[in-house]
């Protein structure tokens, strides 16, 4: 390249893949720890909060479909609509959201 300059990088600068190999594209920047994308409070607060949204969604979205099931005057047109996206938000909320808790709970 031409007038290629060498950068300086500060003390603390930390990259958290090693360096010491020929070919840096061969090694996936996921197979290290991401310390670097914030601190244990972070990851346990978002842990927290994605747990919470998992009862929270897994509740209601049960509690919308049985009442439906259970009371005849709800079963219109538009409520299997809303049904259909309770059953649609059950599952994003119980696989998704658990998933999501898992990972930043044992990361």
């Amino acid at each position: 390249m031409r007038g290629a300059r060498q950068i300086d990088f500060p003390d603390d600068f930390w990259i958290p893949i090693p360096l010491d190999t020929n070919n840096i594209t061969s090694l996936s920047p996921y197979l290290v720890p991401q310390d670097h994308l914030g601190s244990k409070a972070l990851f346990y607060s978002m842990s927290a909060f994605m747990f919470f949204l998992f009862v929270a969604g897994t509740i209601i979205n049960t509690l919308t479909i049985a009442c439906t099931i259970q009371y005849k005057k709800l079963r219109s047109h538009l409520n299997y609509i809303l049904v259909n996206l309770a059953v649609a938000n059950l599952l994003v909320a119980s696989v998704g959201s658990f998933t999501c808790f898992y990972c930043f709970a044992f990361r």
